[in-house]
C-alpha cells in the first residue's frame, strides 16, 4: 500500500517560510538610521522624496505659458464684447423690420379699404351710378 501526502504532491499548497527581520535589523528604518534630532543619516529615502517633491520647471517656461495664457484670455474677452456688440446690432436690426413690417400693414390695410367694395359704391353713387340691388335673377340656360 502506497500512502501520498498533499504536501509532497502539490508544492504551491505548502507554506511559505516566515521572512521576519532579524534583531539586528529591528531598530533601522528602511532609510537610514535615525541620530539624535531627527536627522536621517545614510541613505535617503527616495521614495518620500520623489512623492513630496514637484515636477522642476524652468522659470522661462513657466513665463512664456503665463503670457500664452494672457493673451489667449484677452482674445477670448474680445471675442466676447464683440459678440455682445453683433448680438446688439441684430436686436436693433429687428426692431427696425418689426416697426417697417407694422407700418407696411397700416399701408396694406388702408390700401385694402380704399379699393374694398364699400369705396367703390360710395364712389359711384356719387357719380350718379344707381345701385341694381342684389344679383338674385335666375338665369336660365337652354329652351325650357
Amino acid at each position: 500500500m502506497l500512502v501520498k501526502t498533499p504536501l509532497k504532491e502539490n508544492k504551491e499548497r505548502q507554506a511559505k517560510p516566515n521572512k521576519r527581520p532579524s534583531a539586528k535589523n529591528r531598530s533601522r528604518r528602511p532609510g537610514g538610521t535615525r541620530g539624535s534630532g531627527g536627522v536621517v543619516y545614510g541613505k535617503k529615502r527616495k521614495k518620500e522624496e520623489a512623492k513630496l517633491s514637484l515636477p522642476s520647471v524652468a522659470a522661462w517656461k513657466l513665463i512664456v505659458g503665463a503670457i500664452i495664457i494672457g493673451m489667449l484670455g484677452v482674445l477670448y474677452l474680445n471675442h466676447v464684447f464683440a459678440t455682445q456688440q453683433l448680438l446688439a446690432e441684430v436686436q436693433q436690426l429687428e426692431n427696425e423690420y418689426q416697426k417697417a413690417k407694422r407700418q407696411h400693414e397700416d399701408y396694406r390695410l388702408t390700401y385694402d379699404r380704399m379699393i374694398g367694395p364699400k369705396e367703390i359704391y360710395e364712389k359711384a353713387k356719387d357719380q350718379g351710378f344707381i345701385n341694381g340691388g342684389p344679383a338674385d335673377k335666375i338665369i336660365t340656360v337652354g329652351g325650357e
